[in-house]
């Protein structure tokens, strides 16, 4: 009995220990976080970046491709302005009535005709093994591409806008672009414009490799995003890849014709610039946080009181943790750092590249640690991700270019056996390395090993 008599103290000690310990952390935790950081130089400088002016919806090629995927009965311009719209009541924090489960589509991903099906999985790139699905397919492909010409017929239009100004989803639960859509009408236009190479038609493929690349050249200095400068990028590069399928499959004495000029520009300063994309991430990832401490939530529902007691108890307990304004001032320092590497000159940009992780330098004292706890945990910038957009949309320069170098040499009817040595005694050189392209023999081929991870271009000759 007096065992156990002395054992009780010891166990309520040891539970007031295990009580204690937990709360002392909390309030320390309180204490570091009283107030939030003022906004820091970086955090001034992007805030006071000039917003562009309103586009028109009707002249916003943004807004056509939101109604892009519309039945084909309806007008892509008018679902496409009826989504803007949406998106801009949304921003506006006013409440929308959820859309439909089905809101119908003209295009039925999932039940693609099988010819086309047959060719969409080898000609995901553009290489020995599409080229070989596209003359096993050249029967059936005319039939193929006809049915599919409405779709076809939208591609088009959207190459035919000359301005693009996107309107930002505030709301996670809004369907994102239909990009998915507009690749596959993409492909279908290459098809189809691969088949008016088999005919000769080099005018016309000229004139349709030039409506394409301008308007995603276009896109890529005036998209807002990260997501629309990967998409413009990824589109970009395939272009110059299926660009040459296209010039190759013309008769040898029109190969030249082909050749749209935009292929001879070199990448200005704004289709490489980073910094409106990373500029607007940073609005939305601020306007993010802001809502999510006076809310605790980042969506756009107002708050009840029907909402889960175990969420708002945890609300109260997180939020005091969360500074706003200190996560946008170490995503301002790190994405203003960010832009200054990605505006190196080419040969410079390999090395630049590899320092982004250096870019956050948080510090790490237990008192640094647990200021904005919450909001480290929630959105900590990630530079290396980062650097692979700057590394996508720097490589184009280099595709482009040895594009254009495998372009020439063909023109030229030189032989494959030959063309290799005359690659590296091509003018045209490797903007990184300045030496010069690469060659392999089987399949004869330029190629260009780019700054993305994993990523090499080759030109089929």
């Amino acid at each position: 009995m007096s065992s156990a008599r002395k054992t009780v103290p010891w166990l309520i000690v040891a539970a007031a220990i295990i009580v204690a310990v937990p709360v002392l952390a909390y309030l320390f935790a309180i204490v570091v976080n009283w107030r939030d950081d003022p906004p820091n130089t970086e955090a001034r400088e992007l805030a006071s970046t000039p917003v562009p002016p309103p586009i028109e919806d009707a002249e916003n090629a943004y807004v056509y491709l939101l109604g892009f995927a519309a039945p084909l009965a309806s007008d892509p311009v008018e679902e496409g302005t009826r989504r803007a719209d949406r998106l801009r009541k949304i921003a506006s924090g006013a409440t929308v009535p959820a859309l439909p489960a089905d809101r119908g589509s003209a295009f039925d991903l999932a039940h693609i005709p099988p010819a086309l099906e047959a060719l969409l999985g080898p000609c995901g790139t553009a290489d020995a093994g599409c080229v070989s699905a596209l003359d096993a397919a050249v029967a059936a492909l005319p039939e193929q591409v006809q049915q599919q010409r409405p779709l076809i017929a939208r591609y088009l239009a959207l190459l035919r806008y000359r301005q693009w100004q996107e309107i930002a989803n505030t709301d996670g639960s809004e369907p994102p672009p239909p990009y998915l859509e507009v690749r596959y009408a993409r492909q279908l236009f290459l098809f189809d414009t691969w088949l008016l190479a088999a005919a000769g038609d080099a005018g016309e493929v000229r004139a349709r490799l030039e409506a394409d690349l301008g308007f995603w050249r276009r896109v890529l200095v005036d998209t807002d995003s990260l997501l629309g400068k990967a998409v413009a990028a990824g589109f970009s590069g395939a272009q110059f890849e299926w660009g040459n399928l296209l010039l190759r499959r013309l008769p040898p004495e029109r190969r030249a014709d082909g050749v749209p000029d935009g292929w001879r520009k070199a990448q200005t300063a704004a289709e490489r610039s980073m910094r409106r994309a990373l500029t607007h991430e940073w609005r939305l990832l601020t306007a993010s946080l802001e809502q999510f401490k006076a809310k605790g939530s980042s969506g756009t529902a107002p708050v009840t009181r029907s909402r889960p007691w175990t969420e708002r108890f945890n609300n109260a307990l997180s939020l005091p943790l969360l500074q706003p304004q200190a996560s946008a001032n170490r995503y301002a320092a790190v994405f203003l750092k960010l832009d200054a590497l990605f505006s190196v000159p080419y040969a410079e940009l390999p090395a630049a590249l590899a320092r982004a992780p250096e870019t956050d330098t948080a510090d790490s004292g237990i008192v640094a640690r647990t200021y904005n706890f919450i909001g480290d945990a929630i959105a900590e910038p990630d530079p290396a991700a980062l650097a692979d957009y700057g590394a996508r949309v720097a490589d184009l320069e280099g595709a482009r270019r040895a594009a254009l170098v495998t372009a020439d040499l063909r023109a030229l009817t030189i032989p494959a056996e030959l063309a290799g040595a005359m690659v590296p005694l091509a003018a045209v050189r490797d903007p990184y390395t300045g030496g010069p392209f690469g060659w392999t023999p089987q399949p004869a081929a330029v190629t260009f090993t780019g700054l993305t991870r994993g990523r090499t271009y080759t030109f089929l000759y």
